[in-house]
């Protein structure tokens, strides 16, 4: 989203790590002890600090649209709850608003020129490619966003008083030196593993399921083959695509275009140019006079004192010319003419040396590109004021349909959609603003209005409706057959998978040599070495290389490989630790952080008991649908 980009770069590195941090403290210790009922509108307070449950449930609703844009799917509110999204937002609006009221107990403040250049400066306002900062380009993006000036602003102020208080908290933190080497040794130390890679194939094939074992095991998983929930949906998608095809462009249009970007389809041609430059006009003719009596255009530089490097243009198109008149005079000129030409800053003798030819397609080879271009050119530029045309519309009570018949618009139905965006058959839906579009589909019910999607970099809006709903169900075992089969060979292989590697772990472990043991199964013994904390490396993922690091040297183990089901199992044959003298930057620099951070939690810990916190129960369970009806 665009309101994304406005607030990229805007936030201090240390805030955002404070808030992570801030989060999984809370996340681990629980905020229980402060849920107290309070006012019907606020879902928490901190001092004369109110959360609004209209701000928490917009925060919280961007969050599940980027979760989901982030995982390919759509997140469920139910499942956003269980991952504790729900408290994770409020505790970062809980912190904000702690540093707020902090702030203003403090008097801190920041002038309107401070923010205004901060604004001016940064590069995620301008129009990409631009080098300054464009009012009426900030605008636009504030408008895409339902946002005024004075909004933003106020928001940006808020932001940078809050990083005035952090960073005066958390700069400049010492870490003691002996845990730095520790932490050093520890995120350095490698290790040398034999192993060997134990795949399907080498579990040997499985037995044919009889339908008695797939009925079993279909009704032991039934909850695993539901048919989900599917929705009926109407989308409306307003791009510069989409409006493109209404867009008229003439050949005259295409014509005039061509013309002025000529050096998109081709060569411009070049010429080698010098020029000498007169501040009399009498000394320019008189030089023009003695090259027409035989005179050649080098005598008249050597008679003036002029070098190459004073008089070489080198070989340049037009457009490299500055001077609009001597352009015209060299570029129409025949080669190893000579010419005197009243220009910008005088008169000056240009001689053309070499004409080299330009090169270019046709006019009619690239018009349609060209139609296209200017068509979707236009598109853009009437995007804002056809999403106003649909927003007026749709806020005088017409529905989508209605909106998409009077302004010649294409609505999309998708009779029956899952929150995967997959149709009944299994096929993938081209749902229009994908993951956000459905994730809010699965959130409203039909007749409701919803909020409009924005596509990534300006790329339009998306409008939509649900239309009705089909509740999840059982499927019958004839239905699923095909899924059952698949899932239960996949589990059947993993268990087979698992057994064989156990075997070949329990002869290592019972004095077997690994190298025996990998011949005897007719696998191949392997060496991974380097292997360090948290890295993938070989057939280890980066989670399953701590089973490495969990046993001794000469020690046995089995790893979960990177592509399952196949398994490692594998034997430590050397370990490694780093030298007294290695680099510890590194670590130093991530203990300073955490050290920070450790210092800002216990400082806003202690302001939130000063100044008390307050949060609605009811209200919060409400702003996450976990309790609307309650």
């Amino acid at each position: 989203m665009v309101l994304q980009t406005l607030r990229k770069g805007a936030s201090g590195w240390i805030a955002k790590i404070f808030l992570v941090i801030l989060t999984l403290s809370f996340l681990v210790w629980g905020i229980a002890d402060v849920f107290r009922g309070m006012g019907a509108t606020s879902v928490a307070s901190v001092g004369a600090t109110e959360i609004s449950a209209d701000a928490f449930r917009r925060q919280y609703l961007d969050q599940l649209q980027q979760i989901s844009r982030r995982a390919g799917r759509p997140i469920s509110p139910d499942q956003a709850r269980a991952f504790g999204l729900d408290r994770q937002i409020l505790n970062q609006m809980i912190a904000d608003a702690t540093l707020d009221e902090q702030a203003s107990r403090l008097a801190l403040a920041v002038s309107d020129e401070q923010i205004a250049r901060e604004i001016a400066d940064n590069p995620n306002y301008r129009r990409p490619g631009a080098t300054s900062f464009d009012p009426a380009y900030f605008q636009q993006l504030l408008r895409s966003n339902n946002l005024t000036e004075q909004r933003f602003v106020a928001s940006e102020r808020q932001r940078a008083v809050r990083d005035q208080l952090l960073k005066s908290l958390g700069a400049g933190v010492a870490v003691p030196q002996v845990l730095i080497d520790a932490v050093g040794r520890f995120e350095n130390e490698t290790r040398t593993a034999s192993y060997v890679r134990v795949t399907p194939a080498a579990a040997g094939p499985l037995a044919a399921p009889t339908d008695e074992v797939l009925r079993a095991y279909f009704d032991a998983h039934k909850v695993t083959f539901r048919a989900p929930e599917y929705r009926k949906i109407s989308v409306l998608a307003l791009t510069p695509a989409t409006l493109a095809a209404a867009e008229t462009v003439t050949e005259a249009d295409a014509k005039a275009d061509y013309e002025r970007n000529l050096s998109r389809f081709g060569t411009p041609e070049r010429r080698e140019v010098q020029q000498i430059v007169f501040t009399s006009a009498a000394d320019a003719l008189a030089a023009d006079e003695k090259i027409k009596a035989g005179a050649s255009f080098a005598d008249i530089a050597a008679a003036r004192g002029l070098t190459a490097k004073d008089t070489d243009l080198g070989l340049v198109a037009k457009s490299a010319i500055l001077d609009p008149k001597i352009a015209d005079a060299a570029f129409s000129m025949p080669e190893g003419a000579v010419s005197a030409v009243e220009g910008r800053f005088g008169t000056v003798l240009v001689h053309v040396t070499k004409v080299e030819p330009g090169a270019r397609q046709p006019f009619e080879a690239v018009k349609d590109q060209i139609s296209a271009d200017l068509r979707l050119d236009r598109a853009r530029r009437a995007l804002l004021d056809k999403h106003d045309q649909v927003e007026d519309e749709r806020a005088s009570g017409s529905t989508l349909a209605e909106v998409a018949q009077k302004l010649g618009l294409r609505l999309q139905t998708f009779d029956a959609v899952d929150r995967s965006g997959h149709t009944p058959s299994g096929d993938p839906a081209d749902v229009p603003g994908g993951a956000d579009v459905l994730s809010g589909a699965f959130a409203a019910q039909p007749g409701v209005e919803t909020d409009t999607v924005q596509l990534p970099q300006n790329g339009g809006f998306v409008w939509y409706e649900t239309n009705a709903i089909t509740p999840a169900r059982d499927r019958t075992f004839d239905e699923a057959k095909s899924a059952v089969t698949a899932r239960w060979t996949e589990s059947e292989t993993e268990k087979a998978v698992e057994a064989k590697a156990t075997a070949l772990l329990d002869k290592a472990k019972a004095g077997t040599p690994l190298a025996q043991v990998a011949a005897e199964a007719d696998l191949p013994l392997q060496i991974a070495e380097g292997l360090r904390r948290g890295r993938a490396a070989g057939p280890f993922s980066a989670e399953s290389i701590a089973s490495v690091f969990d046993v001794k040297e000469g020690g046995f183990g089995i790893a979960l490989a990177a592509t399952e089901p196949d398994r490692v199992v594998f034997e430590v044959t050397k370990i490694m630790v780093p030298p007294p003298d290695m680099d510890t930057s590194r670590a130093s620099a991530e203990l300073s952080r955490q050290i920070e951070n450790d210092v800002l939690l216990q400082y806003l810990s202690a302001i939130q008991k000063e100044i008390g916190v307050k949060i609605n129960d009811k209200l919060f369970a409400q702003a996450t649908g976990a309790g609307a009806t309650n």
